[in-house]
């Protein structure tokens, strides 16, 4: 492999240093070089080292520093204005061709009397540095190579320009597999009459041949309107100064063709002028076959009618020779398919076999057969629906196997055990080539156990196959992230990655491998550094087909069978609706098949009618897959979306499912009861095998067996994109999906473990477990299902033993407030008695102040009695007896007067008590009530203190789920 440092211009004698007679321009270096060196500014740009120096001038690597990219800048050393304004020219007309295979002009001007070119800088070496005299290249190989430089001429002609000067030295392979034309510095522009130099006459074929005997001098070739170009490639046209046109570059590409074919020119050995006395003579030249028989016939036709000497007979133009060389790239067979023979491949994957149908790519398979050359490990990535499988399939490996040389391809998909899959292969080596090997490996360890413990293993089988074979092996591991998407153990995706590290270790070996990855899965690549750093020298990014792969990828196959569109706005429809489209190829033949089926066999068209009736590109999809569930029964649909969403992982990419596990996995989803009872196993279980067997027959899913079993999987991932009712079930099932990935992982580490109680969910995880059990309606795996139940188990023992200890405290706490309750209403009874003997005191105590009054009142009135007495004693002298009896009333009346007066004082001192007693009992209520409040303060405590023991239980049985689920992670 090159460096950076080896550059373009066909001038440098680092590549090429042709001897005088070679190089008619190098008279025009009239002028020595100015100063340029290094270091040097020349406007927005900085030169940095030089690259070459020739005839014509130099060659500098320099900086752009406006833009800030390395670019090559061309100094002509000359001070002849024409040779200048011919210089221009060669900028000017190569700047007007915008192709990929001919070297980019950024910038023209002059430095002093310098002009100069600014041109993209390439890293690799010219087509000389492959092609060698004595070395036959295989056809396939040349047809890879000059198909390129073909286009680039297509592009040239169409913008009036003939190159003049084409050569191995200005053909450029860069390192990336692209090549490039270069050097139009002979390019005239077409609808220029050729100009002979005043005074010269034409050279006709017997001035030529005198010339050879010596007879004649020979003319200054380089002269303005003289004969320009290298002697070994010039037309009769350009040796006879005639009128040139493109037909003079089909001429040239001839001979490289004949070169490369047959390791030598078609005038070996003649050298220098005698490729003069020889072109003009009347005789052909030699046909491709008189040299190399075994020339493909078309090819060995193709290079003969390019070296037809009349230009009149020869091939017509640039694009009727790409016409022509273009179907007989490597892996492309031109044959015509049934006319009953669907030729694309709808939403599936062309494979190996459908090479011949594989259009839109060309461009991009030789590039990548090319890095393929010098790289052992190529990397192909690319978004989803980039076509990446069928890129390899059908184009890269046929193109490697049609190419001449020897190739066996071998292809594997990672899928849920990796090195099982290596496994598989190396057995399959072994047992047919290595039976020595196959007893030895089985007298050790099991195939895949080798492979994890000795990580060379694998390389080293291939290249014992491939010696034995006398064959290069190229190994396409396909789908490459589902390394990432199905395989839980870090352990084994290293692993898997170090056997291919091993694989791909030397470009000098028999090996290649080739993997296909999904370009938003890159980055997980970085957990294994050294294969990231292997993998990222041959990364090959393959963007979605450009608009005219796309025509191509439509138009030739239905043109191989025979058909053609009825109107062209039906592919520009097509087109203008998926070119902006994410994974456009796929949904693109996927609508052509469906066309298909709707053409006009009588008329052989696709017609505008089935276009319209198919609904266009953007519905075609998910109408499809619309009307094949609607033609389900219900109970069918429900299957069918619980088997759509165990397809897709919660990445949302394809998930390879095996058969029998997904059968389990459906089988009870959403099956009615039957007299009370579940449906029958084995009857719902014959169901969901009728419904995948339905779905592969539409074409929405694919069904594989190998030596692992039978695998489903969606046949493209266009549907999880594209489908809204898929995108719908997914948003709401995405919670669900998630959460089966966790129970998977969860499951099968408890399991592996031998069922450990510490690795059951706790917590919020188990939470969520039982609320998936009651919200899921399908039927998980064996151990998926013990390990949720044992789960749930374990949360509702622990929730049991939970409500116990809280039963406790709550029993203490209502008994608590039970006694609290009993007291309070003691003390309420209390004072309600406490308030009624304080109102009966009160009563009693009025009723003595009552009777003391009455008592006073009768005091008084025995007083005035006594008084009154003494008044009449005088006058009541006479009458004895009714003094006495007065006075012995008024006495009875003091004594009972005063005997009321000591019960109401009785009375008084009997309330005083009886109030003194309430007063006792309502501050021993009192006390009660604060004790009662103290022990609820301490209950509330206490309760609290719980909760918190609770928290740190829950806090910690869920730490540990998290912790269990980040090992399995």
């Amino acid at each position: 492999m090159s460096s950076p440092l080896q550059e373009v211009a066909a001038t440098s004698p680092a590549r090429y240093t042709p001897p005088p007679a070679e190089m008619p321009l190098a008279a025009l270096a009239e002028a020595a070089p100015a100063a340029i060196a290094p270091g040097a500014r020349i406007g927005q740009y900085e030169l940095i080292r030089e690259l070459g120096r020739g005839g014509m001038g130099a060659v500098f690597v320099a900086r752009d520093l406006r833009l800030g990219r390395r670019v090559a800048i061309k100094f002509l050393h000359s001070g002849n204005p024409e040779f200048t304004a011919r210089f221009l020219i060669e900028a000017r007309a190569t700047a007007q061709c915008h192709h990929d295979n001919i070297i980019v002009i950024h910038d023209v001007g002059e430095h002093g009397s310098q002009p100069y070119m600014v041109l993209e800088l390439l890293s690799g070496s010219p087509l000389s540095g492959v092609v060698r005299t004595g070395e036959a290249m295989p056809a396939g190989r040349v047809v890879e190579l000059m198909v390129p430089v073909v286009r680039a001429l297509v592009c040239a002609h169409e913008h009036g320009i003939v190159h003049r000067d084409l050569k191995p030295e200005n053909i450029f392979l860069t390192d990336a597999g692209t090549i490039k034309v270069l050097d139009f510095g002979l390019a005239k522009v077409a609808t220029e009459p050729g100009a002979l130099a005043p005074g010269s006459e034409p050279l006709t074929p017997e001035r030529l041949q005198r010339m050879a005997r010596g007879e004649e001098a020979v003319p200054a070739l380089t002269k303005q309107g003289a004969v320009m170009g290298t002697l070994p490639f010039m037309s009769p046209e350009q040796w006879e100064m005639a009128p040139v046109d493109h037909r003079t570059d089909v001429w040239a590409i001839g001979v490289m063709l004949f070169e490369m074919l047959a390791g030598q020119h078609p005038l070996h050995p003649a050298k220098g002028w005698e490729f003069m006395n020889t072109a003009v003579m009347e005789q052909p030249f030699p046909r491709i076959r008189s040299v190399r028989r075994d020339v493909p016939d078309e090819l060995a036709a193709l290079v003969d009618h390019c070296l037809i000497k009349d230009q009149q007979q020869r091939v017509g133009s640039a694009r009727q020779l790409l016409e022509r060389l273009a179907p007989l790239l490597p892996g492309r067979v031109t044959h015509r398919l049934r006319a009953d023979q669907c030729p694309y491949p709808g939403l599936g994957s062309f494979q190996e076999s459908d090479a011949g149908r594989f259009f839109g790519r060309t461009r991009e398979i030789a590039a990548a057969t090319a890095r393929l050359r010098d790289q052992p490990l190529l990397g192909v990535v690319g978004p989803s629906g980039a076509g990446k499988s069928s890129f390899v399939r059908a184009g890269v490996v046929p193109a490697l196997k049609q190419a001449g040389e020897s190739w066996t391809s071998l292809v594997i998909r990672p899928g849920r055990q990796p090195m099982q899959a290596l496994a598989h292969l190396v057995t399959g080596l072994l047992t047919e080539s290595e039976a020595t090997l196959a007893v030895d490996l089985l007298e050790q360890r099991e195939a895949a156990g080798r492979l994890r413990a000795e990580p060379g293993y694998l390389g080293a089988v291939l290249r014992s196959h491939a010696r034995q074979r006398g064959t290069q092996i190229l190994l396409f591991v396909d789908q490459f992230e589902e390394l990432y998407t199905l395989v839980d153990d870090p352990a084994e995706r290293l692993a898997f990655t170090a056997a291919l590290a091993g694989v791909a270790d030397d470009a000098t070996a028999p090996l290649r491998v080739v993997l296909a990855l999904r370009s938003d899965f890159l980055d997980r690549v970085s957990e294994d550094a050294y294969f990231l750093a292997e993998l990222s020298r041959g990364l090959f990014f393959l963007a979605a087909p450009a608009r005219e792969g796309l025509r191509d990828a439509i138009v030739q196959p239905a043109e191989m069978a025979g058909y053609r569109f009825e109107s062209d706005e039906i592919v520009e429809h097509m087109l203008r609706h998926l070119e902006d489209t994410e994974g456009a190829l796929p949904l693109l033949q996927f609508a052509a098949s469906q066309l298909w089926d709707s053409r006009d066999t009588g008329k052989r068209l696709l017609t505008s009618y089935g276009y319209n009736d198919l609904g266009g590109i953007t519905g075609a999809l998910a109408r499809h897959a619309d009307r094949v569930l609607a033609e389900l029964p219900a109970q069918d649909q429900i299957l069918a979306r619980a088997l759509l969403l165990h397809l897709v992982t919660p990445e949302r990419t394809r998930a390879v499912m095996p058969l029998d596990e997904l059968t389990e996995l459906v089988a009870t989803a959403g099956a009615p009861p039957v007299d009370g009872a579940g449906a029958s196993a084995g009857g719902t279980r014959a169901a969901v095998g009728r419904l995948v067997e339905h779905l592969v027959n539409a074409r929405l899913l694919v069904v594989q067996t190998g030596e692992g079993g039978t695998t489903v999987e969606l046949v493209h991932e266009s549907l999880i994109h594209g489908w809204p009712r898929l995108m719908r079930w997914l948003d709401e099932s995405q919670e669900d999906a998630h959460f089966l990935a966790e129970l998977r992982a969860a499951a099968r580490q408890w399991d592996t473990r031998r069922r450990p109680g510490g690795l059951l969910w706790r917590g919020e995880a188990a939470a969520e477990a039982r609320r998936f059990a009651q919200r899921f309606r399908g039927e998980l795996p064996l151990v998926q299902r013990e390990f949720l139940h044992a789960v749930l188990a374990h949360d509702t023992r622990a929730a049991r033993r939970k409500q116990t200890l809280v039963a406790g405290v709550i029993v203490t706490l209502l008994a608590l407030v039970a006694a609290a309750a009993v007291a309070l209403v003691l003390i309420r009874d209390a004072q309600k008695e406490a308030v009624a003997q304080a109102a009966e005191t009160e009563r009693q105590l009025e009723r003595a102040r009552q009777a003391e009054a009455a008592a006073q009142i009768e005091r008084e009135r025995a007083l005035s009695a006594s008084d009154e007495l003494a008044r009449n004693n005088d006058l009541l002298a006479a009458n004895n007896e009714e003094l006495i009896a007065a006075v012995q009333a008024a006495e009875k009346a003091r004594r009972e007067a005063e005997t009321a007066r000591e019960a109401a004082e009785d009375a008084k001192n009997e309330a005083r008590s009886d109030r003194q007693r309430a007063v006792a009992k309502e501050t021993e209520a009192r006390a009660a009530e604060t004790r009662a409040q103290a022990a609820n303060t301490r209950l509330q405590r206490l309760l609290e203190q719980e909760r918190a023991r609770v928290r740190r239980l829950e806090e910690q049985g869920t730490s540990h789920v998290i912790n269990d689920v980040g090992l399995e992670q």
